[in-house]
């Protein structure tokens, strides 16, 4: 379900482009699947904030791979919940991915 932006952002090399058209992609989802529209937004969103935080910077392999394993896991905890989890596993998965946006733009 979620798990294909992991694949596209891989296949792509992890650059800044990527994780651009992972947000891109991720908002024009939300159209055409409304009910997962908040977790396609913090996709967007985990997405989005590593664009503007190194569009124009020097981006290291270690802060690269901190960075996509981060994202890696918000996604992936979305995925899980969305494939056959109760309403209240999604709702979890989609508390537990806004604290860690929030620890990240905290950080930031």
């Amino acid at each position: 379900m979620f798990d294909t932006f992991l694949k596209d952002l891989n296949e792509q090399g992890g650059s800044v482009r990527a994780y651009d058209g992972c947000a891109r992609a991720a908002r024009a989802r939300i159209a055409s699947e409304p009910q997962n529209a908040a977790a396609l937004l913090q996709i967007a969103y985990a997405a989005q904030r590593f664009v503007e935080a190194y569009d124009d910077q020097p981006l290291s392999l270690k802060a690269a791979g901190e960075e996509l394993e981060v994202f890696s896991d918000m996604v992936n905890t979305l995925d899980r919940a969305h494939k056959g989890g109760s309403p209240q596993e999604k709702l979890d998965a989609l508390n537990a991915v806004a604290a860690k946006l929030a620890a990240q733009f905290a950080k930031s």
